[in-house]
């Protein structure tokens, strides 16, 4: 009863967070697969490995600044200073996207990366002081759902809003729309985040981590003391490395070796992302914040089994059915999410109240370095495979690390 209480008291708090967070990762993916589009369609598909690194970047450089900033002062005052961050970065995209000038463009989605890496922790670090702990998992199941629904759109939207085509503006029409957008959104997350709710911060007056990656490093082996939780930020990077590879497979299969549209190259991707949505949802269903383990080796080995039977067919059927590749890249985010959100809610329950932000930090810093290296290995992919060659390989990778945690003891590491 007094649980249900602290919940309903906490929904319209928990709705500003939702919002907040659904603008601004519709900005950052809407900006990102415009940008993406544009270079495959100019014949610059290198050109997302290097972006990808980009905002990368920051999460591996400031990511325990991040930390740093979420435990020392009020989370709500770190997130609306990042969302004013976030339109400035908006503003400098939308000159460079309509100048067509991509030193802007590179410099803004660092800028974007730099932003996220500031305002993850604190945003995600006030779930569990808004909710009691047994609720954790289903707040961010839910959490989840609205930012795979803002990727889902986000990404959607940009091919669409690249296709658009009015004379006698047909070549710049599409990317004034994206332009206007992002600042328009950016404008409207600056004043949802003045709705986010934390307690006063609790970090007392814990020193400045000046070394950056290298504070980062310290934490991530100060993590060795829990393996559960070492295994599980481990599990957090896999997923989002495997996870950004494959849209930018996707990419390139569409654009290139299918000859899509941007708008339908756009929904492969957004079939993905609309599976982890369903997977989010049914992982609240089956796990609990003492019960979670069991979805791990499920969930990475039929992410890696949808991921390769896509690649398997386009590779043997060059024509290859859309709605079938529809279906199993579903498939893939259905798997992708029953892994993530449990994994996502035990590293926000695990840590005590005044380390959760460097804990989440270290997280982050982990998972954006293998996005950083996804960011690589596509470089070298994109020059070496086939994109549905390349679909192989991850699926493969993606059912060895599935095979790896059914062998593993999990709940013996408790």
């Amino acid at each position: 009863m007094i649980m249900q209480q602290e919940i309903k008291q906490a929904r319209k708090r928990f709705i500003a967070m939702a919002v907040t967070y659904f603008l601004g990762v519709f900005n950052d993916n809407f900006f990102k697969q415009a940008v993406l589009l544009l270079a495959v369609s100019a014949g610059m598909s290198g050109l997302q490995g290097r972006a990808t690194e980009l905002f990368s970047l920051p999460f591996i450089l400031f990511s325990a600044w991040g930390g740093w900033l979420a435990d020392r002062f009020i989370k709500r005052r770190v997130v609306i200073g990042v969302k004013f961050l976030e339109l400035a970065a908006m503003l400098i995209g939308a000159y460079g996207i309509i100048t067509v000038n991509w030193n802007w463009v590179m410099a803004m989605i660092f800028l974007m990366g730099l932003q996220s890496t500031l305002f993850g922790p604190a945003l995600n670090g006030s779930i569990p002081e808004l909710y009691p702990p047994e609720y954790v998992t289903t707040a961010n199941s839910i959490l989840k759902l609205v930012t795979t629904l803002a990727i889902l759109s986000g990404m959607a939207l940009a091919g669409f809003a690249l296709d658009l085509n009015i004379p006698p503006m047909t070549d710049s029409f599409g990317s004034m729309v994206v332009a206007v957008t992002v600042v328009v959104v950016a404008l409207f997350g600056v004043l949802a985040s003045f709705g986010v709710y934390s307690r006063p911060a609790t970090g007392g007056r814990v020193p400045f981590p000046w070394t950056g990656p290298l504070h980062s490093i310290r934490d991530l082996c100060g993590l060795r003391k829990d393996p559960l939780l070492l295994l599980t930020v481990g599990c957090d990077s896999f997923f989002y490395f495997i996870s950004l590879l494959a849209v930018l497979v996707i990419n390139t299969l569409g654009l290139d070796q299918l000859g899509l549209s941007k708008s339908a190259t756009s929904i492969l991707s957004v079939s993905l992302m609309l599976g982890v949505c369903i997977g989010a949802f049914v992982a609240a269903k089956l796990t609990t914040d003492k019960r979670w383990t069991h979805v791990l080796a499920p969930g990475a080995t039929g992410m890696g089994l949808s991921l390769g039977a896509a690649g398997l067919l386009v590779q043997a059927v060059p024509a290859a059915p859309f709605y079938g590749l529809l279906f199993l890249l579903v498939g893939a985010g259905f798997f992708g999410g029953l892994f993530l959100i449990p994994v996502t809610a035990f590293i926000q329950i695990r840590p005590s109240a005044d380390s959760r932000g460097r804990v989440i930090a270290a997280s982050n810093f982990l998972a954006f370095l293998g996005m950083w290296c996804s960011g690589r290995i596509f470089t070298v992919m994109d020059t070496w495979l086939q994109p549905a060659v390349s679909m192989i390989v991850l699926g493969s990778v993606a059912v060895g690390v599935g095979l790896l945690l059914w062998l593993l003891p999990l709940r013996s590491l408790d």
